[in-house]
């Protein structure tokens, strides 16, 4: 097999392939001893069809197999031999296909771009931690015993009002039918706290206990679930009971039962290093990106194309814009292009630093061992229990091992390069 590489930019290559005939013959005498073993032809026993009938009724077929399979072996075989790390499917050129002179075609495939990074070694950055003030403490206690809250039925009242808590049983339909996940039997419900959409609680006020309503609710087109995404669903509702929010006195007792706590002055404390413990994670991630920042501004390389727009593909899809369709609706044209080009800068940004600490890891030898790789896919497969099976045999294949031990470079180089740079911690403000 012959390569030639030619340089066409930065970050692309085409390459020239040239099967040679013999090999070529080689794989087409394989095919049609294969295909005589198994062919059923009218007229001849299993295993003795001639080849040139064969040839007459499969030849297309062997041909075109032949072909896929050598371009594919010979693609790879070529990218080894070069020391070439292709970053997407390549664009395959044949000049007409004569079997008979061999397989020639041209790849042209984008890279990951050749640079050294430089700069880091006088990076100056501040750490700045957010001091916790006694309202945090105070509101994160106030949620912590909001959570444990009861229902106090109130006797003196039966129709709902702002701020009651009421007991309600509910189903939504939706094009006619039940919507998955919209119905409960029971469930404890602040009027005024939104946890539906809004016009949900406010459409409960004034109703009587025992009382079903049916309440509809509209959801835009750029809702994230197909399923409702511009249209109506109807509610009933029917309300089982009125209270009032009975809330656990906050005191020795409390920090006890529900902080794990001798006393409300220790659970207080315990809160506020829990808090501070974020403050300082938070701080952390600060500084890393602003370091990160100036790594990028510090080096500009050209960024292969089909590495943002595959992060901008995932980056839609958790929001759930990919794909979605907003012809005929001005208006959410209009958002999608600019959340599309939002997320395109940060796509890029993303591509841009990944592929700076790719190389700092490189230029330091910072190795990933294969334990390594094997701890982290085992808890990523443990965080999804329900995905464990499908998981578990996605990392079984070299492509998706190799994305992992990138992601685990790329995180040992970033924490090399904090070790490198010089963090200021700036005075806490109060």
């Amino acid at each position: 097999m012959e390569v030639t590489v030619e340089n066409i930019g930065p970050i692309k290559r085409k390459l020239g392939v040239t099967v040679p005939a013999e090999d070529v013959r080689v794989e087409i005498d394989k095919a049609y001893q294969g295909l005589q073993r198994h062919a059923r032809i009218k007229g001849f026993r299993p295993g003795k069809v001639p080849r040139r009938i064969l040839e007459k009724y499969y030849g297309d077929q062997v041909r075109g197999d032949v072909i896929n399979r050598l371009m594919q072996e010979s693609y790879a075989r070529a990218l080894e031999e070069q020391g070439l790390e292709a970053v997407a499917q390549p664009e395959i050129e044949t000049d007409g296909v004569k079997l008979e002179d061999g397989l020639r075609y041209s790849a042209t495939i984008e890279i990951k771009p050749s640079f050294e990074v430089s700069g880091f070694d006088d990076l100056e950055l501040e750490r700045k931690v957010e001091p916790v003030a006694d309202e945090a403490v105070d509101g994160q206690l106030e949620r912590l015993r909001e959570s444990y809250a009861q229902m106090a039925r109130l006797e003196d009242r039966d129709t709902v009002e702002q701020g009651d808590l009421v007991s309600v049983a509910y189903t939504g339909v939706v094009d006619g039918a039940v919507l998955k996940g919209a119905s409960a039997e029971e469930r404890i419900l602040e009027i005024g706290s939104n946890t539906f959409p809004e016009p949900f609680e406010e459409k409960m006020i004034g109703q009587k206990v025992g009382e079903s309503r049916l309440i509809d609710l509209s959801y835009p087109e750029s809702h994230h679930s197909p399923e409702i995404a511009g249209k109506t669903v109807t509610f009933r509702v029917e309300l089982k009971a009125v209270g009032r929010k009975d809330l656990p006195a906050l005191d020795d007792d409390f920090a006890k039962d529900h902080g794990e706590c001798d006393s409300l002055a220790e659970l207080n404390a315990k809160i506020r290093t829990g808090l501070e413990g974020a403050a300082g994670r938070t701080a952390d991630e600060q500084v890393r990106g602003e370091l990160m920042k100036q790594l990028v501004e510090k080096n500009p390389i050209e960024l292969p194309d089909a590495l943002v727009e595959r992060r901008l593909d995932g980056m839609l899809r958790e929001v759930g814009a990919h794909g979605m369709d907003a012809s005929g609706n001005p208006e959410l044209a209009a958002k999608l292009d600019e959340l599309r080009t939002e997320f395109r800068r940060r796509a890029r940004e993303a591509v841009h630093s990944g592929l700076l600490l790719e190389r700092v890891a490189a230029q330091e030898n910072l190795a990933v061992a294969d334990g390594d790789i094997d701890a982290r896919i085992e808890t990523m497969v443990n965080a999804a229990p329900r995905e464990r099976e499908r998981l578990a045999d996605l990392y079984r294949s070299p492509e998706a091992r190799r994305e992992v031990r990138d992601r685990l470079a790329q995180e040992q180089a970033l924490e090399w390069l904090m070790g490198r740079v010089n963090v200021r911690e700036s005075a806490a403000q109060t």
